[in-house]
């Protein structure tokens, strides 16, 4: 057990201070209006009729559950963020169409990112049982095809990380371009923007550190067969 938190215990120390900053700086710039009276649902509707996007929405109660399903062409929204107006809203929203425009040009990473989704959530469920059912019969076999497939999850975290910068970066523009949020409070949006990316930086590191520990842990297995 010592030895697996040394493995990921920087993901998870990475990972705490992510989602403390993430609700600080969203917290923060929530109670910040965007000086433009526009709902976080009147931008979303600007930006797609501008764009052509032609995606549909729906609202979901809460907060920070927006994300867009490219297979069904949906932007969700949370309730908060639909029907605010601060600078914090209006920049989660920015961001969804962030990767509606990156499915929109067909970026390869945004590409690779949905066509692996199936893979993952099927190896990382099957790689780790496969991992310790091949520790428990001595099985080196076994366990190397489990971290196989448990390293979809790091591919999966890997491509994840700059898909979602650029999806920010991608947001700044079209807050820039549509005048979503008044120049002044530019500098939240991306504070946001930015503590929202460290959460998934924190999600790679995590992954790195696990699968690092099952190498290890089959490589000393190995050896000591």
């Amino acid at each position: 057990m010592f030895l697996y938190l040394l493995f990921v215990l920087p993901g998870l120390i990475i990972g705490l201070y992510a989602q403390f900053l993430l609700k600080r700086s969203y917290g923060k710039f929530s109670k910040i209006s965007a000086g433009t009276s526009m709902t976080g649902m009147q931008a979303a509707k600007l930006i797609n009729d501008s764009g052509n996007f032609g995606v549909s929405f729906q609202t979901t109660e809460g907060q920070l559950n927006d994300y867009f399903d490219p297979k069904n062409n949906l932007v969700n929204l949370s309730s908060d963020n639909a029907v605010n107006d601060s600078v914090a809203n209006i920049a989660v929203v920015a961001h969804e169409f962030g990767h509606v425009q990156q499915k929109q040009v067909g970026q390869s990473l945004f590409k690779l990112r949905s066509t692996i989704v199936p893979v993952v959530s099927f190896g990382s469920g099957v790689g780790y049982v496969l991992i310790m059912i091949g520790l428990m019969i001595a099985s080196s076999g076994l366990a190397w095809v489990g971290i196989i497939l448990f390293s979809t999850v790091t591919v999966f975290s890997l491509v994840t990380l700059p898909v979602e910068l650029d999806a920010s970066r991608r947001a700044m523009k079209l807050i820039e371009k549509h005048g979503l949020i008044a120049p002044s409070h530019y500098g939240g949006a991306k504070v946001v923007l930015r503590a929202a990316a460290l959460t998934y930086f924190a999600g790679l590191v995590q992954s790195l550190g696990q699968l690092a520990y099952f190498v290890m842990l089959v490589s000393s297995n190995n050896r000591r067969d």
